[in-house]
Formats: structure tokens, sequence, C-alpha cells
């Protein structure tokens, strides 16, 4: 497959199905011709169809569907496939909220109080240009948003931020950006959702930090195809910069006790 820059195959089953690393800046998939030089494959995209089509090295033509997409500045696994039948039943698994995602984000805060739980959230599209962003509602009528979070570990000297697991079980748009923000999260380097003074106080240090600090780190899920199960997993490791960025963290096992964390919680 003609890989796009700094794309990489992460697995790949037999029957198909493979998993791509997408870095930050990426496309998922060309909006237009002239940008396919920057999306996960470079070659022509269907956008009916949704798949990308090239042709092998005997000029045969192929075909690769794309079952998931990330965010431009969002790194991680996306999802392709080789066979159109397998593809729609994949998507369909997605479409049930049966495959399992989990990102990492570095977000604002030295802690996170309780260290785990659920956001439940209503949102609500935004009015105005194509209506993507979506903001909290303050009355009924919202799209419930649901994530699990879990607090890792922090970096408190720059000055104060944390990496956290999130897991989430509906699929708004933005979802994971804007309930961080809610709930006085932000994920460093949103442009839009974000803190800002905090953003260009990180960038300031080095280029590689002028990102969406959002990664999508695994993907799983089981499959039934061509009368056998299949368990698919895919893994892509934190991006260079989420270490330098947290280089001097608190480890895992320092974490704020149970106990501790009672007493820190706000009175009622």
């Amino acid at each position: 497959m003609p890989l796009g820059p700094g794309v990489t195959v992460l697995t790949a089953h037999g029957t198909g199905l493979m998993a791509l690393g997408k870095p930050a800046g990426v496309l998922s998939h060309p909006n237009s011709p002239g940008a396919s030089a920057n999306a996960l494959l470079v070659c022509p995209y269907d956008l009916n169809g949704e798949c990308y089509r090239f042709s092998a090295a005997d000029g045969s033509p192929r075909q690769v569907w794309l079952l998931n997409r990330l965010d431009s500045p969002t790194s991680g696994v996306v999802l392709v496939c080789t066979d159109g039948e397998l593809a729609a039943h994949i998507k369909a698994l997605f479409a049930r909220r049966e495959v399992e995602k989990v990102y990492h984000a570095v977000v604002k805060g030295a802690r996170l109080i309780p260290d785990r739980g659920v956001w439940r959230d209503a949102l609500v599209k935004s009015g105005g240009g194509e209506g993507r962003f979506v903001r909290a509602s303050s009355g009924a009528g919202g799209a419930p948003a649901e994530s699990v979070y879990r607090w890792e570990r922090a970096n408190r000297s720059i000055p104060g931020l944390s990496l956290v697991r999130l897991e989430p079980k509906t699929g708004r748009t933005h979802q994971l950006r804007i309930q961080s923000a809610l709930h006085g999260h932000p994920i460093l380097g949103d442009k839009t959702y974000g803190d800002f003074p905090l953003n260009r106080a990180v960038a300031a240090r080095e280029a590689r930090f002028d990102r969406l600090f959002l990664h999508c780190s695994r993907t799983a899920f089981d499959y039934e195809w061509a009368g056998a199960r299949h368990v698919f997993l895919a893994e892509c490791a934190l991006p260079e910069s989420f270490s330098s960025v947290l280089a001097d963290a608190d480890s895992p096992a320092h974490a704020v006790s149970d106990r501790l964390n009672i007493r820190l919680r706000p009175r009622r």
C-alpha cells in the first residue's frame, strides 16, 4: 500500500483487516484531490465508497476500505480492510459500540479527583459553519456522551500536566476533547477547546510540543468471519512527544491514595 508520511502498519490479519499507525497532522482521508499527499494512503480516495484506490505492482486495481477515522491532529490506531464485505461487517461493530477504543491524553492539571470515574454529559451541535463542534447542553435534548477516565501520572513542573487514559463509550464529535475541557482538564495543544496560554507556553519550549496531545493507543474487538472466530487487537505506542512533555512525571506507584483523595474532595 502507498502509505502516507510517517504511517506504519501495526498489525494485519489474514482476513484483510489491518491497523495503521497515523501520526498527528496526517489526514484519515483527503477531502480534496490535492490533499492526498498528506493522507493515510497517498492515492485517490472515493468519498462515497469510503475506500482508497490504487494499482498494485502488476497493474491490477486495488481497494482499501477505511473503517474508522481520527481527526487530523489526533494520532494513533486507524483500521483499514482489503475486503469490502468484511469492511461492512466491522463498521457494523463500530456502529453497535462493540469495539473497545482506548485513548491517552496529556491534560491540564497535576491531579484528577477522583483518580478514575465516568464523565456523563449532554452535548449539542453548535450553530454556524458545518456544525461540527459540539458544546454542553444546558437543557433537554442534548445527545448523551459518556467516557471512562483514569489518571495515570503527572508532571508538576510546567506547571502541572497529567497523562490520562480515556475510553469513550459513545461517539460524539470531538467528545473526548470537549468532555476533558468541561471537567476542568482541557487537552494540551487543543486549539479549539483548550487552555490557549498553556498551549503557547508549552509550544514555546520545543516545536514538537505544538500538537494536540490526544492519541488512540488501543483498538480491540472479536469478530466472526468465514466460519471462524477472530480476536483483533492493535496497539500504538505513545509518541515520543508525550514522553518528553511528561519527562519528570510521577510514577503510578506514587499516586495519591484513595484516603487522601477523600480529604481533597471539596465538601458539598
